[in-house]
């Protein structure tokens, strides 16, 4: 008699073995998980940006409304000005998530949009030496430190490391997701003005693309790429125009870059200063580069890319977040393949190989760095610390004293930064209407000059001011205007603090 086969029961095998456990936390583990935790720390903070209070105001204006403005509705000076607001459904999630969730939740999620963004970055050189990636992570991280923070130029930043990790998929044969690009530009032209940035990164693959065919014509993949690209441009330009603005939308990059008196008025346009200290890691990352391409010749799309990044973020400051965009996989790509070559060369075998105590010493010190990277941040984002970067940085005091006071004044010229705070507590106040706010298109170059010249106390400033009806000015403490409205025999200082001081004068009968 045959006996009958043994019951087999399965049997639960550990999740993850222990050397498997070792080979994931490992040096790599902890240098690239410690690079992306830290660096959180730089993208999320208290919010700064002076263009942040008209955004929500306008976007609260829009779910209002149900619409969108058609014209300015902040300004007694040109509420006559077209309105082409292209930032509208960044303007109306903001909105939302702030009457919602709170101001915290906001900056959260800005914060790890930029996040987000780096994360594609790491994607595209993720094959690197990791010592390299950490430190090229860390350095783009650092240079674009002046620009990081809640403000709807995120969007444009993120969006473009998406495009700009697509294209080196494709252009690497790896992927064609970039086939997708079109609806993504649908969804950028009705968040932010920047759209125009993803034409730029489609044209230098273009670009590249054209001369390697001319160069190599017997090489079918450059012809291949040209046409694909061609094709996925054009369908881009037509997702531009699935906006509410339709056509109007295109001209709208161009008007702004063109404008003189934004670039000369705007501290965001002007080119980089050096002398300047924050500015000194983008100035070491644009070295960085060109030493590294003296180490590896880069190939024809990363160079060109590399150089249309830097006269960007050399034409404006607020151009270094794409240069950070572009160049840092550039960057450890061509310092992770010399080395790759360099050992090579030498025939070393660098090997780490796993080890248990490594891993528990690894995995301590990554729970040590993110509670400590989590405790910055909740500390940043704390209310007392908004509260405090908002009482020197607003006229908090001032806006409260003209709140208490609401038959002072008709017509008021403000400080260019405190347009956006003040439109904010104050619509639809007929008098608490602002002289000029952050969305300088809007304003025009004419105003934008008239601004300038009482600001700089040219000779017109007093005509200016009349022109204009102005009977009180809010402005900062210890600037030149302030200083001389305390020498006119017309002008009586109403209130004064640390940060503003408000004047206010009788205008002649006429």
């Amino acid at each position: 008699m045959q006996d009958a086969s043994p019951a087999t029961y399965p049997t639960r095998s550990p999740a993850i073995s222990p050397l498997r456990l070792s080979e994931r936390l490992s040096a790599r583990t902890l240098l690239l998980g410690g690079v992306m935790s830290v660096i959180l720390v730089l993208f999320i903070g208290p919010e700064q940006d002076p263009d942040f209070w008209w955004h929500l105001r306008i976007g609260r204006w829009m779910v209002e409304h149900g619409m969108l403005p058609s014209t300015d509705i902040f300004t007694f000076t040109v509420s006559n000005h077209t309105w082409t607001d292209h930032e509208y459904l960044t303007e109306i999630l903001m909105w939302l998530t702030y009457s919602t969730l709170g101001l915290t939740v906001l900056v959260l999620a800005f914060g790890l949009l930029t996040w987000a963004g780096f994360w594609l970055i790491y994607r595209q050189v993720a094959r690197q030496p990791f010592v390299f990636v950490g430190l090229g992570l860390a350095i783009g991280a650092v240079a674009g430190s002046p620009i990081w923070g809640p403000r709807a130029q995120m969007i444009t930043f993120a969006l473009s490391c998406l495009e700009l990790y697509w294209l080196h998929g494709y252009l690497s044969g790896r992927s064609r997701a970039l086939n997708f690009f079109p609806f993504v530009m649908v969804l950028w032209a009705n968040l932010h003005g920047g759209w125009v940035v993803g034409f730029v990164w489609l044209g230098v693959a273009l670009a590249a693309e054209l001369f390697m065919w001319a160069w190599e014509q017997d090489n079918p993949a450059h012809w291949m790429h040209v046409r694909r690209l061609a094709v996925i441009t054009a369908a881009s330009v037509f997702a531009v125009a699935v906006t509410p603005h339709l056509l109007s939308l295109y001209p709208y990059p161009f008007q702004t870059q063109g404008s003189v008196a934004q670039q000369r008025l705007i501290v965001e346009w002007f080119s980089p200063d050096f002398h300047q200290i924050y500015l000194r890691p983008f100035e070491a990352m644009v070295f960085l580069l060109i030493g590294g391409f003296a180490l590896r010749k880069p190939t024809l799309y990363e160079f060109l890319l590399t150089a249309i990044a830097i006269f960007l973020a050399l034409q404006s400051v607020r151009n270094i977040a794409l240069f950070v965009a572009a160049t840092t996989p550039v960057l450890i790509n061509t310092y992770g393949s010399w080395w790759r070559e360099y050992v090579a060369a030498r025939k070393w075998n660098i090997t780490l190989p796993p080890r248990p105590l490594f891993a528990v010493v690894t995995a301590i010190v990554l729970v040590v760095i993110v509670g400590t990277t989590a405790l910055r941040v909740s500390s940043e984002l704390s209310a007392s610390r908004q509260q405090q970067v908002d009482v020197t940085t607003y006229p908090v005091a001032a806006a409260d004293w003209l709140a208490a006071h609401p038959d002072v004044g008709t017509h008021m010229y403000n400080q260019y930064g405190w347009g956006g705070y003040l439109a904010y507590r104050f619509y639809p106040q007929k008098n608490r209407q602002v002289f000029i706010f952050g969305e300088a298109a809007l304003m025009g170059d004419p105003l934008l000059n008239d601004y300038e010249d009482v600001q700089t106390l040219r000779p017109d400033w007093k005509q200016i001011l009349d022109r204009y009806g102005v009977d009180y000015v809010v402005y900062n403490k210890g600037e030149a205007l302030s200083n001389v409205l305390a020498t006119q025999p017309d002008w009586t200082l109403v209130y004064q603090d640390s940060v503003a001081v408000i004047y206010v004068r009788a205008l002649p009968k006429s």
